[in-house]
C-alpha cells in the first residue's frame, strides 16, 4: 500500500516499461499492417503515401515486428526469474475459479444474481487476453517469418505455406485490433479507467469491484514474502548462466530472422514499385480459334551475292596494295565494302577475293 491513501502496488517498474513497448509496438504494425492488407481501398493507398510509401511501409512494419519480439523475450526472461528465483504463484494460468467466475459474472450481469463474483489477482477476462496475447504472438512471429523469408520456407516447406501465412497473419491480425478495440477498451478504459499499468497502483474502490479475493488476503495479512538473500542468490547462480544462454540465443534467433534473405521489393526500383503496387492484373481470355490471329510468315531468304574475284581489270594485289582495308573497310571513303564486312582482317579479304588473273 502506498503512502497517499489506499493504493495498493499491483506493477511494478518492468511491467510498466514492456507494456508501454509493447502497447507502441502494436499500434504501429496495427497501423502499418492493415493498409497492406487492404492495398486495394482507397483509403489505404492514402495512408500508405502519407507515411512515405509502401517501402517505408514495409521497413516500419518490419522494425515494429522486431521490437514486439524483444518484448516477448524480455517478459520470457522476467517470467522465469519470478517464478524460479522469486517462487512467485503461477497466477495468470487458468484454474476452475475462473470457470465458476464467468457464470457468476453472467448471473450478474444479467440480474439473477445479486452477488458480484470475488476475483483473485488476475479475473478470468485478464487471463484471456493475457493468453491471447501471447497466442497472438506466436502466430504473427512464425508467419511473419514466412512472409518475410518466403524463397528460405519453401527450400523446405510446400509452396501452399506462403499464401496460407498470408491468410493467417491478416486475420489474426483484425482479431487482435478488433479485441483492443472492444473487449479491452471497454473493461480498462470505458467501464472504469485502470491506470494501474501507468501508475503501478489501484485504489481500494477498484481493488473491491475487480479483486475483491486479492484484497481480503492483502488485508488479511496473507501476503506472499519473498524469500531471503541467501536463497535468492543461490536460485539466481543458477538461473543467470540459463537466463543468459537463453537471451545470446534468442538474439542470434531473430538476427536470423532480419538477415536470412532479401526480400524480392529490394530488387524492384522505387517508381515502378510504387506506381505498380495497386494496379490489378487483368486475367486472360479464352478466345475462340477462328478469332486467333495468324501466325506472322517467315521473312523471305535474300540471297547473297557471291564475291566477286580481284582481277587485273581493277588493280593488282601486290605489295603495294597489301592492306586491303586501307581502301576497303566500311567505314573508308575509297571503295568501302558492305557493311557486313566489318571486323575483318586482310587475310580473310584475300580469303574470298583472290586475282583473277594478271600480274600478282
Amino acid at each position: 500500500m502506498s503512502d497517499q491513501g489506499r493504493q495498493y502496488l499491483r506493477f511494478i517498474k518492468s511491467d510498466r516499461i514492456l507494456h508501454l513497448l509493447l502497447l507502441l509496438s502494436f499500434t504501429v504494425l496495427g497501423l502499418t499492417g492493415v493498409p497492406q492488407k487492404y492495398a486495394d481501398s482507397g483509403w489505404a493507398v492514402s495512408m500508405i503515401r502519407f507515411m512515405g510509401g509502401i517501402e517505408q511501409v514495409r521497413t516500419i512494419h518490419h522494425i515494429s515486428a522486431v521490437v514486439l519480439i524483444l518484448v516477448s523475450i524480455a517478459h520470457i526472461v522476467q517470467v522465469g526469474y519470478r517464478v524460479f528465483v522469486m517462487r512467485v504463484e503461477l497466477d495468470m494460468f487458468p484454474t476452475l475459479k475462473d470457470f465458476t467466475d464467468f457464470v457468476d459474472a453472467i448471473k450478474y450481469n444479467l440480474d439473477i444474481s445479486e452477488k458480484h463474483p470475488d476475483y483473485a489477482r488476475y479475473n478470468f477476462m485478464e487471463k484471456l487476453e493475457y493468453w491471447g496475447v501471447i497466442w497472438g504472438t506466436a502466430l504473427m512471429t512464425v508467419t511473419g517469418y514466412v512472409l518475410w523469408n518466403p524463397i528460405t520456407t519453401t527450400k523446405y516447406l510446400s509452396g501452399e505455406v506462403v499464401p496460407a501465412a498470408k491468410i493467417a497473419h491478416g486475420l489474426e491480425a483484425i482479431l487482435a485490433i478488433l479485441t483492443i478495440l472492444t473487449w479491452h477498451a471497454y473493461f480498462v478504459h470505458i467501464s472504469r479507467f485502470n491506470k494501474s499499468i501507468f501508475t503501478g497502483y489501484l485504489d481500494e474502490e477498484a481493488m473491491k469491484e475487480e479483486h475483491s479475493a486479492e484484497l481480503e488476503k492483502r488485508l488479511a495479512g496473507e501476503v506472499r514474502q519473498p524469500p531471503d538473500a541467501e536463497t535468492r542468490w543461490r536460485r539466481l547462480v543458477i538461473y543467470t548462466p540459463i537466463a543468459t544462454l537463453f537471451i545470446i540465443g534468442s538474439f542470434l534467433a531473430t538476427w536470423w530472422f532480419l538477415t536470412d534473405e532479401t526480400t524480392a521489393i529490394s530488387t524492384v526500383p522505387r517508381i515502378a514499385a510504387e506506381e505498380e503496387a495497386y494496379k490489378p492484373v487483368p486475367l486472360p481470355t479464352l478466345e475462340l480459334a477462328s478469332q486467333r490471329p495468324a501466325p506472322p510468315e517467315a521473312p523471305a531468304v535474300i540471297p547473297q551475292p557471291t564475291p566477286a574475284p580481284v582481277t587485273i581489270s581493277s588493280h593488282d594485289v601486290g605489295p603495294e596494295h597489301s592492306d586491303c582495308l586501307l581502301c576497303h573497310d566500311p567505314d573508308g571513303l575509297i571503295a568501302p565494302a558492305p557493311i557486313d564486312h566489318k571486323g575483318r582482317t586482310n587475310d580473310q579479304c584475300l580469303s574470298c577475293h583472290q586475282a583473277g588473273g594478271g600480274e600478282q
